[in-house]
């Protein structure tokens, strides 16, 4: 596969497992305001905003605020940093990043302080990235280009975009990769999705370095 300059990466479900925090979150968070959330949905309510999300079980707006700031504290319960796995070969991988001294970076929905615990959880050093662009760093959400742009902004390095790939694991990412300009990967462990001249599909990540 071609080689770039700076590799991007989304967090849940592309570098680690974090499904069944995901889930404890989402349980936790629409309890907190009367609503009941279906842990088989947890995947797909990983791949949207969280207002999306919310718009979908037709939630309270005046207890949006609410919701929101209860999702953010339940993310940094013990529980929901402890609940994440690693894939196959994610600790693997993350460690290549380190000793080859590869320029990546993390794009993701989720809070960059709540990445950060789970790295540390599994002995990641944090400047395995360089870059670090969560929920609260942006404005505009995927699949709107603004996540990629403000992290290729931030390495403060001339990076033309044909020098940076954004991987994911959801149509979200391959969709901000596109409007951003940059190449996408869509990482698809179990054949969900099928092969697009939009994106490269490949089934783990270590195929990034085949």
């Amino acid at each position: 596969m071609k080689r770039y300059k700076l590799y991007l990466f989304d967090f849940d479900g592309t570098l680690l497992n974090t499904m069944s925090a995901l889930e404890y979150v989402f349980t936790v968070g629409y309890e907190h305001v009367g609503l009941k959330f279906d842990p088989k949905d947890t995947v797909e309510f990983a791949r949207i905003p969280l207002s999306e999300g919310y718009a979908r079980m037709n939630g309270d707006p005046t207890k949006w605020q609410e919701f929101v700031d209860y999702i953010h504290a339940a993310l940094d319960f013990p529980k929901a940093i402890t609940s994440n796995e690693p894939y196959e070969e994610s600790l693997e991988f993350m460690r290549y990043l380190k000793n080859n001294n590869i320029h990546a970076g993390i794009v993701t929905s989720n809070k960059t302080t709540h990445v950060k615990d789970v790295l540390n959880v599994f002995n990641i050093p944090l400047d395995t990235f360089d870059i670090y662009m969560g929920n609260q760093e942006y404005k505009r959400f995927k699949p709107h280009p603004e996540p990629i742009l403000m992290a290729i902004e931030a390495s403060k390095k001339d990076y033309k975009l044909s020098d940076v790939v954004y991987v994911g694991d959801g149509m979200n990412d391959t969709l901000c990769a596109n409007n951003a300009g940059v190449d996408a990967v869509l990482i698809d462990r179990t054949g969900e999705f099928p092969d697009s001249d939009r994106y490269k599909r490949i089934s783990n990540l270590n195929e990034l370095f085949k």
